[in-house]
């Protein structure tokens, strides 16, 4: 029992020490003499990249069209699209054309950007009362259907009806 409360003792001593000094200043160690390092030891101890993920942040995606003036504004021309069932919707400004196979012209929506930390998010209502929303975020994305991929994924709800797929900058 005496052992605990002498070594608690020591430590509450060593801590009340430390906090009442004052810094004073650390002379720099003299270098111990090393023997050259080779290439491969120096290729050995350089710390490695953090690991890639493959996935550009929104702000170094691919430029779309933009503006005079606004190029350091957000992008504000994507192209979101998916299959099972075939969609896409073709963002321009404030302006989203949703397309099916069955409205190949499609349907024009008027929405608004809200704010997101990260991606694009619009929103809006049709002029039948629906409500929409178009969700572009970055990540890997294939479309299922041939060997390309993309750099950001997209969710469009429209009414009660949600469609997953990629998305691109609009060229």
């Amino acid at each position: 029992m005496r052992l605990p409360a002498i070594l608690l003792t020591l430590v509450i001593a060593g801590m009340a020490s430390a906090c009442n000094r004052t810094a004073e200043p650390v002379e720099p160690e003299t270098p111990v003499a090393q023997a050259p390092a080779s290439d491969a030891t120096i290729a050995d101890a350089a710390v490695p990249p953090p690991p890639a993920t493959g996935v550009p942040a929104m702000d170094e995606a691919p430029q779309g069209k933009r503006a005079a003036g606004e190029e350091n504004l957000p992008m504000n021309a994507w192209r979101a699209f998916g299959n099972e069932p075939f969609w896409s919707v073709r963002l321009d400004g404030n302006t989203l054309v949703f397309s099916t196979p069955e409205d190949q012209a499609g349907k024009t929506l008027q929405g608004r950007r809200v704010p997101s930390l990260i991606g694009v998010v619009y929103m809006g209502t049709d002029e039948a009362g629906r409500e929409f929303n178009l969700d572009i975020q970055p990540g890997q994305c294939s479309d299922g259907m041939s060997d390309n991929t993309y750099q950001h994924v997209s969710t469009f709800i429209y009414g009660e009806t949600t469609y997953r797929g990629c998305a691109e900058a609009a060229k």
